[in-house]
């Protein structure tokens, strides 16, 4: 009998360790691609995907209503006076859900995963806003390639510039 029992609990000691590690290496190897705060891209915008659907839909709808609220306060506050563009024009027209769908639309092509996710709302906005979609992919194709060597903010400020200047 004693001899059973370790047995038992040398099985249930390995069966939890086995899931443990079934668990948690999935969700490791996709956190660990997760950019900086200030960097996020399409890979947090698919980390947002947990729980149900419905779950999902509101941290997504969250994240977006959080990034309208940064994009004024940085608009209103921090750059402006410098000649940078206004983040929070990407955001005019559209309501949340067409944002955030707008943003599960672009970023279902793991080709754009490396653009930034407040670029990715004013290629959005160019999409909505019926502009040619030769004009936003060739806004697409600048953002791609200012990101393959690290965007600096005098390149995003210029493509945002083009991209503004559609809209007019």
């Amino acid at each position: 009998m004693n001899r059973t029992s370790v047995t038992i609990r040398q099985r249930l000691l390995l069966t939890t360790v086995f899931v443990s590690v079934l668990f948690f290496i999935p969700a490791e190897k996709t956190f660990a691609q997760e950019p900086t705060v200030g960097q996020q891209n399409g890979v947090t915008w698919q980390n947002l995907v947990v729980g149900t659907p419905a779950e999902t839909t509101t941290r997504k709808t969250f994240y977006v209503d959080g990034l309208y609220d940064m994009s004024v306060f940085w608009s209103q506050h921090a750059m402006l006076r410098h000649g940078a563009v206004d983040y929070d024009d990407a955001f005019i027209g559209m309501n949340v859900g067409q944002i955030r769908d707008g943003l599960d639309s672009f970023y279902s092509d793991s080709n754009n995963l490396q653009i930034p996710i407040v670029d990715a709302v004013l290629i959005v906005r160019l999409q909505n806003a019926g502009i040619p979609k030769k004009k936003v992919d060739q806004i697409i194709a600048e953002f791609k390639r200012a990101n393959q060597d690290g965007m600096k903010p005098g390149q995003e400020n210029k493509i945002w510039k083009e991209g503004l200047f559609l809209l007019e």
